[in-house]
């Protein structure tokens, strides 16, 4: 049994070894005699030669908003027939294709019209084509192709963009050399995953130029978590010095804080954008918006503070004052309880404090309180002739304080679910079909 499984083995490997040694002379032989029939590769097959072109995506390598280009690699598929290199395969062996190399037959002269990296004609003198036996010619250059892009940034990082990889015959016209198309979309099937970018639709088409769509969306989840939070969280913060105690010493500087902040991410947005003024994204605008608000609230901020140093009389006639008591009722202002105690002074019927303010030197000596600290009481208590208590310079600033700070709030979050709903769904919006 051994004996017999053993001639088997030897039976097939002398057949096998007879069909490689018999192909190598066939080849030969079709070779040579595909040679002899005058093939000129200068010279074209047929008055007008049909090229079906194609195109296989297999990277993504980079989209860039500044420059505006396009980085792929990727490779061409043409296809043509030369009756010349026809042959019989039952003459040759049976073989049904051969490879031959660039310099022995016709190719087309194409080029990527919108290439920034070389627009010289496309030709790997290393690569073989493919012959097929019915005189068929299959050619796949490899390359990495960057082309122009121009890229929409209004929904930035939302957005989807359209890139378009040209190709069309250098040194022939329409009537000697034809491109069609292959297929009505690229070939994505070897395509690697790009971090940043998801290829949604891709297109040929057929504008005497010939166009290669890859239409792709960015993947927001990393400028959402670097860029759109930090923006979004620092505009609020803006607001938040509203809040900060006016006699804290501290709400010029935060505000000034915040302002610088925003500068920062408005130039970080801006240094990943195209230098164009075609289109504005909207990120921008609401950087600007929001760097708008916070100077606002700068300004405001020294306004408040000048009004509550203010040492002169409230002036209850004034209409300030009377906007003030407005705003004090929308906000519900309440004022701080005041210990109202009757002073036996010369004041008249202003209240004064109970006990005179005196100091006791080392050799037990009474010094008497200085008058004007007795004027500085009077003034912050300021009775009107109706002894009824108004409003001082303090809480005038106080007011106004607490409602910039709701009306900014609700500015800020109207602007902010505005961009946030512009970037979500008109950035998704889909392409209009050409």
């Amino acid at each position: 049994m051994d004996s017999i499984s053993i001639l088997e083995a030897i039976i097939l490997n002398l057949l096998y070894l007879h069909a490689e040694a018999s192909f190598a002379p066939d080849a030969a032989n079709l070779r040579s005699t595909m040679m002899s029939n005058a093939v000129d590769p200068a010279v074209r097959p047929n008055k007008t030669v049909t090229v079906l072109a194609g195109f296989s995506l297999l990277t993504i390598n980079s989209v860039d908003n500044v420059e505006q280009s396009l980085t792929v690699t990727g490779w061409l598929t043409l296809t043509w027939t030369d009756y010349r290199l026809a042959w019989q395969p039952s003459y040759f062996g049976d073989i049904q294709e051969i490879h031959v190399q660039p310099s022995e037959i016709w190719q087309p002269e194409v080029i990527i019209t919108n290439s920034l990296a070389d627009i010289g004609v496309i030709n790997d003198g290393n690569l073989q084509l493919t012959v097929t036996h019915t005189g068929d010619v299959l050619w796949e250059p490899p390359s990495l192709y960057t082309t122009h892009c121009e890229l929409d940034v209004t929904y930035y990082p939302f957005d989807r963009q359209k890139c378009i990889i040209e190709l069309t015959s250098w040194s022939m016209t329409k009537d000697q050399l034809e491109l069609d198309l292959a297929s009505d979309d690229i070939d994505t099937e070897a395509l690697r995953t790009n971090g940043e970018w998801i290829i949604v639709r891709t297109s040929v088409q057929d504008k005497y130029l010939l166009d290669n769509k890859p239409d792709g969306t960015r993947r927001p989840a990393f400028y959402a978590i670097n860029f759109i939070l930090p923006i979004i969280l620092s505009s609020f913060l803006s607001c938040v010095v509203f809040l900060v105690p006016i006699d804290a010493g501290e709400k010029v500087s935060y505000i000034l804080t915040m302002i610088l902040d925003i500068a920062v991410l408005l130039t970080l947005i801006a240094s990943s954008l195209p230098h164009t003024s075609l289109t504005a994204s909207v990120l921008c605008i609401y950087l600007a918006v929001t760097m708008s608000l916070s100077v606002l609230c700068a300004l405001i901020t020294v306004l408040l503070l000048t009004i509550f140093h203010n040492k002169e009389k409230v002036d209850t006639t004034s209409s300030f004052y009377k906007l003030t008591t407005v705003v004090a009722t929308i906000i519900r202002f309440e004022r701080r309880k005041r210990r109202n105690i009757k002073g036996t002074g010369n004041a008249g019927n202003k209240d004064l404090p109970s006990k005179s303010l005196r100091s006791t030197n080392t050799n037990n000596e009474v010094v008497g309180a200085n008058e004007m600290d007795t004027q500085s009481f009077v003034r912050s208590v300021c009775v009107d002739k109706g002894d009824k208590e108004v409003y001082t310079w303090a809480e005038l600033a106080n007011i106004w304080n607490r409602f910039c700070f709701w009306v900014f709030i609700t500015f800020t979050s109207l602007s902010t679910m505005s961009c946030l709903v512009a970037l979500d769904l008109w950035g998704k919006k889909d392409f209009p079909s050409t």
